[in-house]
């Protein structure tokens, strides 16, 4: 990186530290409670999040929104859910979505090292490809949804 480049993005970077609040700010809700993501294989998303990742589902309901469309709920851990919606009759959702502004880059989920370690066996056993980066393990799901299992700190 030039040196320029380097100056411009630490005064990027810089300016954005100003929405840090110094006095501890109250937060503004209870967290995280699902993710919505849309599925092209709710088969396959369950099958995935259930025997290579051990992650239940624990709920599957008619979309209220779309009566043609299934809502079905795996459990990531921590009272958080990811939410798999299917949309059949849509034929551009039968496909991944190309990377962008506004899309997913990744759900980064913590583990423990044992947690960690039975993920990395659940992923070889079935061949799913994946990258350890900077102690934390990035793969796909059947969606194209990049998850990553980082180390609790």
């Amino acid at each position: 990186m030039t040196s320029s480049t380097s100056k411009s993005l630490e005064e990027r970077q810089e300016s954005l530290r100003r929405w840090i609040p110094a006095n501890g700010q109250p937060e503004a809700s209870k967290g995280v409670n699902h993710i919505a993501v849309f599925s092209k294989d709710l088969e396959a998303t369950a099958a995935f999040y259930a025997d290579v990742l051990g992650m239940p589902v624990v709920q599957v309901t008619s979309n209220r929104d779309v009566e043609e469309s299934t809502h079905m709920n795996v459990s990531i851990g921590g009272g958080v859910r990811l939410s798999f919606f299917d949309f059949p009759q849509v034929p551009r959702l039968q496909k991944r979505s190309p990377e962008g502004v506004g899309g997913v880059m990744h759900i980064a989920i913590g583990m423990t090292s044992d947690q960690k370690a039975d993920a990395i066996g659940g992923l070889t056993e079935h061949k799913v490809d994946f990258r350890e980066i900077a102690g934390s393990l990035y793969f796909k799901d059947p969606n194209g949804l990049t998850l990553e299992f980082m180390p609790l700190v």
